[in-house]
């Protein structure tokens, strides 16, 4: 679950985005849950990957970060996370992510390893084949002039997919990823990703990599999934690159019970330490598992691993919810309507202080913005008629010549309007809406206190205030309307949190 921040200690913001919490931190950048808000209620919630303000001067890491953007955001596929911006602000670099609601493949074996389970073949398998295909698409990258890219991932991992509760699984980080058009190169000897998912020739700091790397690294993946435990993973790092290099694979069919001969072939080839034996790509990988699994193992469908996810996660993933529902009813500010045609101006975005301005603020009050239409105009008009009336009677006295006119033409009226001081009554002080948290039914005691930016009153202006009077029953104002707080409901916040 995102580590919210505190909405009482005021917003942070990143050029356009609202930051909500904190996802995930390493060494190079730190991942937050944020929002991107827009015209007539739009949101969209986005992972934010922004380097360390420390590392933003070190030219490697930030050629590094931008090549990690400017590879994945090439790639459209169902099965990768797209990159939907990157941008430089005063804190760093970063990159926007599509924000996936589910959780990492590693996170899901380490569920079901709790209860002392396995993930059902049907299921790993259907895991394995998006994974394969997103992967695929990424080596088949090609440039502006059509040249292959000649992508290698370098990081395939459990940790590295993405199972959504929409039944999809996704590939993504490609942070150390290899290709022709990368700004930065591998130094000799500079080992990147985890050693536990490397290929032998990986491992073995080779140059010439090419997608069969990956093919291997996802051979690990698939086999850890079937087994239900680690493949070469030891107690250190040393012992970790020896089981690599060397140790023999052992067959499925010695551990998990009921797998085909042909499921633990397919798993086995992908595993050889010859590259030439290995499947040449992802593509013939995932077309040999959907064969050899045509038979008793069979490939669980996008909606019956959608309802795998909810069943193992589906109480977490609620609480997300319902945790950054809170946060966002708690944080968000009341806005005075300044500057803005009344007509245009919602009753729902004028706040109780600014109902209480003083008069000649110049800030449109709630009884202003609600007063009906078709009583202020009775009273415009009354006004009008009012003023025709001396018009034409001081006509009138300078054409007959009656004493009272004088000599001189009456002057004309004043063109501007001003309503005698008992017409409209004064905006009163309204007690503030009930907050958003008693909405979602939250005590709001329990919640840090909010002080929206931009919170402070313009200063009144430097004149004795006007007595106060009361209207007369024919104006008529209307008293201000309480904003009633907006229900939210579940298709309102998409929230999602794979990034652990």
């Amino acid at each position: 679950m995102p580590k919210l921040f505190d909405p009482g200690a005021g917003r942070q913001r990143v050029d356009r985005y609202e930051l909500v919490g904190e996802i995930a931190s390493g060494g190079m950048a730190t991942v937050f849950l944020a929002r991107l808000t827009g015209v007539g209620g739009f949101q969209r919630f986005v992972a934010m990957k922004r380097l360390h303000p420390h590392l933003a001067n070190e030219k490697e890491f930030v050629e590094m970060f931008l090549d990690e953007a400017r590879i994945a955001a090439r790639i459209h596929h169902p099965n990768v996370v797209p990159i939907l911006e990157v941008g430089a602000s005063p804190v760093g670099y970063y990159l926007v992510m599509e924000y996936i609601e589910g959780d990492t493949l590693a996170r899901l074996l380490a569920r079901a390893a709790t209860r002392g389970r396995r993930l059902p073949i049907p299921i790993a398998l259907r895991i394995a084949l998006d994974t394969l295909s997103g992967l695929h698409a990424a080596h088949e990258l090609r440039d502006d002039a059509g040249d292959p890219v000649n992508l290698v991932h370098r990081d395939v991992s459990p940790q590295n997919v993405l199972v959504g509760v929409d039944g999809i699984a996704r590939i993504t980080d490609f942070g150390v990823a290899r290709a022709a058009s990368r700004l930065t190169a591998t130094r000799v000897g500079q080992l990147k990703g985890k050693i536990a998912y490397m290929a032998p020739e990986q491992a073995a700091g080779e140059e010439s990599l090419d997608r069969r790397a990956d093919v291997f690294a996802a051979g690990i993946v698939v086999w850890e999934e079937l087994a239900a435990k680690r493949l070469f993973k030891a107690e250190n790092e040393a012992a970790t690159l020896s089981r690599v290099m060397g140790e023999p694979v052992p067959p499925l069919t010695k551990i998990v019970p009921g797998i085909s001969q042909e499921l633990n072939d397919v798993v086995l080839r992908a595993l050889d330490r010859n590259p030439d034996k290995r499947y040449a790509s992802c593509a013939a990988f995932a077309d040999a598992l959907e064969a050899a699994a045509t038979g008793r193992d069979g490939i669980a469908t996008p909606r019956e691993l959608a309802a795998y996810v909810s069943e193992v996660m589906g109480d977490e993933v609620s609480a997300q919810r319902e945790a950054v529902r809170a946060w966002l009813a708690h944080s968000e500010p009341s806005q005075i309507t300044v500057g803005l045609p009344l007509g245009n101006s919602p009753s729902s975005s004028v706040s109780a202080a600014a109902m209480s301005l003083p008069e000649g603020s110049g800030i449109a009050t709630q009884s202003q913005v609600s007063a009906p239409p078709r009583r202020r105009a009775g009273v415009v008009f009354l006004l009008l008629l009012m003023m025709c009336g001396v018009g034409a009677g001081s006509f009138y006295f300078a054409r007959v010549g009656h004493p009272l006119a004088g000599s001189q033409p009456a002057p004309s009226p004043s063109p501007v309007l001003v309503a005698p001081t008992a017409s409209v009554a004064p905006a009163a002080s309204a007690a503030p809406d009930a907050t958003a948290s008693e909405a979602v039914g939250i005590d709001p005691n329990a919640l840090p206190s909010v002080q929206p930016p931009n919170s402070v009153h313009p200063a009144a202006p430097a004149v004795a205030p006007r007595a106060k009077t009361v209207a007369p029953a024919s104006v008529g104002v209307a008293e201000p309307a309480k904003a009633k707080p907006k229900k939210k409901s579940d298709d309102d916040v998409d929230l999602r949190n794979p990034y652990r």
